[in-house]
């Protein structure tokens, strides 16, 4: 197996490379930047290609150069610059997604993996709202609450008409909240649990009136790439839209708990009670993940005590 990654040395790339390179994979790391911040330790054990996923002639030079047999398609943009320039953000989402199936269908690739996002169900309320909180499964309805998951739901809607028409074995892969190194530096405020972790480390003073107590599903990057490679070996299957997260609900406490045993001089204070941070919306969920389980074997790896440890220790790796 060949394994094209878009996106390639982004926080999601950089962690499924580095699981595939354990496994004695040589994936290519396709991305607009050389960016080796992430992936220090690897670089010598991947390929790696600076391109565009909206340019189409390199994506099927890449994919005929290397002998590609499998794409995990990651590249996107993040909510706030996709929302501050929404041509570039469907350009890049809808576009870049249209030209890796149309290079998928040219090429006879057996399988395109896309990472799409919670962000497709938009508010999350009713039930599996607050305070209940009951599992969101994937055929709960789909309206985004912005662009960011409209372009996702846009791509697993043309991912569909592509696996229905040409027999492209396209799987989208919703995560909920993610934390990894490298969104702390890369995704500013929608990294709330990855600040957490490393102002604990740095051990600098930061004061949260309130939210320590709010319930949500988060998953560590190390699961999240190894969501792509399940979903990238798993048998054929009728099911091809899951939820990845953990199945379970943690708390900024819990992280703040986990990151104290670490760094015991932090100088974080939490406040109690619901969190008023994040979107307009309400999006704070749990995620029923049987479906992954069944369907392509995954089985979370990691709660969020072991995450903080693998997430501190990377950073230690990388000299970050």
């Amino acid at each position: 197996m060949k394994v094209l990654i878009t996106g390639g040395m982004g926080v999601n790339g950089a962690v499924t490379a580095r699981l595939m390179v354990q496994e004695g994979l040589r994936p290519v790391l396709f991305d607009n930047r050389m960016d080796l911040t992430l992936m220090g330790d690897i670089k010598e054990k991947v390929d790696l290609a600076v391109g565009d996923v909206c340019d189409q002639a390199a994506l099927e030079k890449i994919v005929d150069d290397y002998k590609v047999t499998h794409i995990a398609h990651l590249a996107a943009l993040m909510p706030e610059p996709a929302e501050a320039d929404p041509r570039l953000g469907i350009k890049v989402g809808v576009d870049g997604t249209v030209n890796v199936l149309e290079v998928a269908r040219a090429k006879n690739i057996k399988r395109v993996v896309f990472t799409s996002s919670k962000a497709v169900y938009g508010e999350i309320n009713g039930a599996e709202g607050p305070p209940s909180y009951k599992p969101v499964r994937e055929d709960y309805r789909k309206i985004p609450a912005d662009l960011y998951g409209t372009i996702k739901v846009c791509c697993e809607e043309v991912g569909r008409y592509y696996r229905d028409t040409y027999g492209i074995e396209f799987i989208a892969l919703r995560y909920v909240s993610i934390y990894g190194p490298g969104k702390e530096a890369r995704h500013g405020p929608l990294s709330f649990y990855g600040q957490l972790i490393e102002r604990a480390r740095r051990g600098e003073k930061w004061v949260i009136p309130q939210g320590g107590d709010q319930l949500n599903d988060a998953v560590y990057v190390g699961d999240v790439g190894r969501s792509v490679i399940c979903a990238l070996k798993a048998e054929r299957s009728d099911v091809w839209q899951f939820n990845i997260g953990t199945g379970r609900a943690w708390t900024p406490r819990d992280f703040l708990n986990a990151a104290a045993k670490l760094f015991p001089k932090h100088q974080i204070e939490l406040g109690p009670g619901p969190s008023n941070l994040g979107r307009s919306k309400q999006s704070y969920c749990v995620f029923d993940i049987s479906a992954a389980e069944k369907h392509i074997g995954y089985e979370p790896a990691y709660d969020v005590e072991r995450g903080v440890r693998d997430y501190v220790a990377t950073l230690d790796r990388l000299g970050r």
